[in-house]
């Protein structure tokens, strides 16, 4: 009987680098029903003040290791029911550590399939396979051995055969040793490398059985229009004999003199050429529109007429117009009169611009990946993004991808593990030994390479969405504004939507800013009178199509006709106003406006409270994400949702104005008791107190635990329901302000919290907890909840940057300090925003006056940071920023003999596609100001630090390979000066390298003769001569 499976937390503690009480404290926890927000702000007491990170990296161990205690005991009781396991097995078992290794001691022992393998078994062929194997001396002559195995009835005719199904057997016997697939896993980890090739275009296909547009002869213009059929056969004499002009793709692309064939100065261009041999099954077009594909006869009806043979489409495909020609079939004589038509008819026309449409997309594809046509990597060092993008071109069939590895070391692996030196039949084993490796092992565990590599490229995949979604949630709310939001479009115009302090509609219009003169001074008029009915305070314009035209009108508004409204505005992301707008959950909450209106009200509450709003919107919609349409969707959204929730309940929730969308993301809460809450507060009014929310239908004790910390009412009966102080704390906060003469309807009061602010200073939190009998941490968020009741921790962020003019390149000058909010961030750098029609670049060196490997590690998108102008380049209208103050000293390099992290290398400069797009949606949790701290430590940077290849590079030529070294490795001696002859500097020999030309010009630079002897004299280097390599580089 197999025993239960436990685990052990001290590999959760180590791996996460936590004392053991912490990590057993936080899984009690966890499993008592706490959600993570809870036991972040409520438990640090029994956690040590673990943070939200550390805690979710807990759960998630936790949960891997439950499932491999699963695994184990299903493999367990397997190989007990097969009678075959053994003491040393199940310790091995019960020791495994990861799934890899698990399932490696498995694998003998798991059920297989039908295998060459399997099949030697059932004709009989094991024992002679474990003879071999033993060595025994009844096959010490193999052919003997082997032919006492020949069994016809079995298939097994010969002794050839015995030797072949014996040798299956060991192959797979051999495949199984899991010492053996570890060994090969780290040669290659070790020596593997990423290839991705493009994969040739297919061949042409078959004709169109539809006739195509006539072709241009010498011949009269009455020709008959020719129909293809599908039943090949050869033409007799006689038929052929009648033919007078048979033209063909092959005969235009192989041939201009053929008798009576197109002009012999009609040419196809190059690019058309392509396109028909690689398959494109639209007609391809000449000059004058001549379709190429038309057959063209003159005389009367003739079947199967041969094309000529291109030679493209004969190594291109199997199967091809050229080599396999359809018969053609002309139709009768007195139909020749359509073929007069010059150029295509509407349905060829349309046909022909759907096929033109394909294959621009395709063309778009080629180029999307072409970065990757002739890719190799090492396996170590390929960066993420590059893994999902190759993944993402595979599947589009326009890659193709196989891993390469050192097969030098994988035999001489193989060899030492399976072959024994003195074994008689050392030379049969090795044979099975290399049949097993090509043919079982490499294969399985590149594919397991392949997966394990886009498993961690996903997890970073998801890993930058979230670290993104994370600062877009969190951005700081604009509350007590009314807003003027704005839709941008051309054609259907701009929408515009009035909404008061909370987000109400109050009124709604269209204008138009694209078209005559009338139109402008209509959409003034409807601008004017909003902003004047509604005491309008703010524009809101959305970040899209026509966003900038919209600002120039806005801003030439604000400066002109309503100067003395005191208005401003902003721009926002509206990534997503369109999903919400077409959502169900929009329709439910504005059923009497239509998609249009929805989304313009969506970008104006987006300001007036960010987190609100986009709760509303599924994450993976956003669109701030790096790949993330490559990402499995479980993952990516379980991720996400725990990402809402993080920040859901980072701020906490008005009870009486929260959304169910918003509610469903409080801790203890889910998508039906937030559903109910909300009705119950529309049926029985505003909450009063936190208590009456244990009245909702499906809220029990523990639910409300969970849930009541992070669900403030203001201006209800108890002040402290405003505060992040949970109800189990009110009676410590109440003794608290009972000691100092305080009461709890004082912190209303904000005369009174002066004074309230200077007793908590005073406070020492150790005798005082020890006294109320609680933890110091849960003492200290007490005592910061007294002294700022109601803060929302999104109020120290910077507000987003208010405008009321467009900044022109003009205006702009070298030193000129900005505010701006970060557009973009890319590998080289973050463009920023600072109310120009173009962003400015701050390069990745003038992040910060230290060295910085990632960008994201110091902006992330949608930061406010502080930046000082450092270039303008009017001409081509670019703006070069900086964010290291004026004055402040720039971080020195570190010495050759630095101790700081070797340099990983810059991801490539370009993605799939030759966007530079993949690096943009990675950033930071932590918003920056004017000189962020952010990055790396200087102290990893050495001066000869390595890059890795960029993805143009692909690898190749003396640069990239010089790109590989490792940032410790010193730089090699130059090579010894082989000084120039009397001959060179005479000019009756050639020079042989750029050294040798560098020392003819010193030569010259003298009195025109040599400093030194030359080499046809003296044999001794001379003391003044540059190395070549340096000569090279200067």
């Amino acid at each position: 009987m197999v025993e239960p499976v436990t685990i052990n937390l001290q590999h959760v503690a180590r791996d996460l680098g936590l004392p053991l009480p912490q990590v057993q404290a936080t899984v009690e926890l966890l499993d008592e029903g706490n959600t993570v927000p809870f036991i972040t702000r409520y438990r640090k007491d029994h956690t040590g003040g673990l943070d939200e990170e550390q805690i979710r990296r807990i759960q998630e161990q936790l949960r891997f290791l439950r499932l491999l205690a699963e695994r184990k005991q299903t493999i367990l009781r397997s190989i007990e029911s097969q009678g075959k396991l053994t003491e040393r097995l199940a310790k091995q078992i019960l020791g495994a550590l990861t799934t890899k290794r698990l399932e490696d001691l498995y694998l003998p022992y798991k059920p297989k399939k039908q295998t060459l393998a399997t099949q030697a078994r059932s004709r009989g062929l094991e024992p002679l396979a474990n003879e071999i194997l033993a060595a025994a001396p009844l096959c010490a002559d193999l052919d003997r051995r082997a032919a006492d195995f020949v069994n016809e009835d079995k298939q097994v005719k010969t002794a050839a055969d015995a030797l072949l199904g014996a040798g299956h057997i060991l192959a797979e016997q051999f495949s199984e040793r899991a010492e053996l697939r570890q060994r090969l896993r780290e040669v290659l980890q070790r020596t593997g490398e990423l290839i991705s090739t493009g994969i040739a275009p297919p061949a042409k296909e078959k004709e169109e059985t539809k006739p195509a547009p006539a072709a241009k002869t010498q011949e009269p213009p009455a020709a008959p229009i020719v129909e293809t059929t599908n039943r090949p056969k050869r033409p007799t004499e006689a038929e052929t004999a009648t033919v007078t002009d048979v033209v063909t793709v092959a005969d235009v692309l192989t041939t201009t003199d053929t008798t009576n064939s197109i002009d012999a100065g009609l040419e196809l261009p190059a690019s058309e050429a392509d396109a028909v041999l690689s398959g494109e099954s639209e007609p391809v077009m000449v000059h004058d529109s001549i379709a190429v594909h038309e057959v063209v006869v003159t005389e009367q009806t003739i079947e199967d007429v041969p094309a000529f043979a291109s030679p493209h489409s004969v190594e291109d495909s199997e199967v091809s117009v050229a080599a396999q020609p359809a018969p053609v079939k002309l139709k009768p004589a007195q139909k020749a009169a359509s073929a007069k038509k010059k150029g295509p008819s509407a349905a060829e026309k349309k046909l022909t611009k759907a096929q033109l449409k394909r294959q621009q997309i395709h063309e778009k594809k080629l180029k999307a990946f072409s970065d990757y046509f002739d890719y190799r990597e090492g396996v170590r060092k390929v960066p993420p993004h590059r893994v999902l993008a190759i993944n993402r071109g595979e599947r589009g069939r326009i890659l193709r991808v196989r891993v390469e590895v050192d097969m030098k070391a994988a035999e001489e692996a193989v060899d030492e593990l399976l072959v024994p030196v003195d074994h008689p039949h050392a030379d049969f084993l090795r044979g099975c030994a290399h049949d097993s490796l090509t043919r079982l092992i490499l294969p399985s565990l590149e594919r397991e390479l392949r997966r394990e590599m886009t498993d961690k490229a996903e997890l970073h995949a998801v890993s930058v969405f979230a670290r993104n979604l994370r600062n877009l949630l969190l951005q700081p709310p604009i509350h007590g504004s009314r807003v003027l939001a704005v839709d941008p479009g051309y054609r259907s115009g701009c929408k515009l939507v009035a909404l008061d302090e909370f987000g109400n509609v109050l009124g709604h219009g269209v204008i138009l800013l694209v078209g005559k003169h009338h139109r402008k001074s209509k959409a003034i008029e409807t601008v004017t009178d909003l902003v004047d009915r509604f005491s309008l305070k703010v524009i809101v314009i959305g970040n899209g199509t026509a966003c900038r035209e919209t600002e120039d009108f806005f801003a030439e508004l604000i400066s002109g006709e309503l100067k003395d409204r005191d208005l401003a505005y902003v721009i926002v992301n509206e990534a997503g106003a369109s999903v919400y707008s077409t959502s169900r959950l929009g329709r439910e909450e504005f059923p009497e406006y239509d998609a249009i209106l929805r989304g313009a009200i969506s970008i104006g509450r987006r300001l007036q409270d960010p987190l609100s709003e986009l709760v509303k919107i599924d994450p993976a919609r956003i669109g701030v994400g790096l790949y993330q349409h490559d990402v499995k969707a479980k993952h990516l959204h379980s991720s996400l949702d725990e990402v809402v929730e993080s920040c859901v309940n980072f701020v906490a929730v008005n009870v009486n104005t929260a959304s169910p969308a918003l509610l469903r993301y409080v801790s203890g809460l889910n998508q039906l008791t937030a559903r109910r809450l909300y009705e119950h507060r529309i049926q029985n009014g505003p909450f009063r107190n936190r208590r009456q929310l244990k009245a909702v239908s499906g809220i029990g004790e523990a639910s409300f635990v969970q849930a009541a910390g992070f669900l403030k009412i203001v201006g209800g009966d108890q002040p402290l329901d405003t505060t992040w102080i949970h109800p189990e704390s009110y009676e410590v906060a109440t003794r608290l302000l009972a000691e100092w003469e305080y009461s709890v309807e004082d912190l209303t009061d904000k005369a009174k919290l002066a004074g309230l602010s200077e007793k908590i200073a005073g406070v020492d939190l150790a005798s005082t907890a020890e006294r109320l009998g609680v933890g110091t941490l849960l003492l200290g968020d007490i005592l910061t909840q007294l002294s700022r009741p109601g803060r929302d921790p999104r109020e120290d962020l910077p507000k987003p940057v208010f405008k009321r003019g467009v900044l022109k390149i003009e205006d702009l000058a070298p030193g000129m300090e900005l505010h701006g909010t970060v557009l973009n961030v890319v590998d080289f750098g973050a463009f920023v925003d600072i109310g120009m029609h173009d962003s400015g670049l701050v390069h990745v060196s003038q992040l910060a006056n230290q060295f910085v490997r990632d960008p994201h590690d110091v902006v992330a998108v949608g930061n406010i940071v502080k930046v000082w102008v450092v270039g303008v380049d009017k001409d081509r209208r670019r703006v070069s920023l900086t964010m290291i103050p004026p004055g402040s000293k720039p971080a020195e390099k570190p010495d050759r003999g630095g101790h700081g992290r070797p340099n990983e290398g810059r991801p490539a400069r370009r993605g799939a596609g030759g966007r530079r797009s993949e690096g943009s949606q990675a950033s930071s949790g932590t918003p920056s100001s004017g000189a962020p701290a952010g990055g790396p430590s200087a102290g990893g940077r050495t001066s000869n630090r390595s890059r890795k290849p960029h993805q143009g590079d692909r690898g190749k030529g003396k640069r990239f390979e010089r790109s590989e070294r490792s940032s410790y490795q010193p730089k090699p001696r130059p090579k010894p000066v082989v000084p120039i002859t009397k001959k060179m500097i005479a000019g009756a020999e050639p020079m042989r390298t750029f050294g040798d030309l560098a020392q003819f010009f010193q030569v010259k630079k003298s009195d025109g003769s040599p400093s030194q002897t030359p080499a046809d004299a003296v044999e001794k280097k001379p003391d003044n001569s540059i190395p070549p390599d340096e000569t090279s580089q200067q």
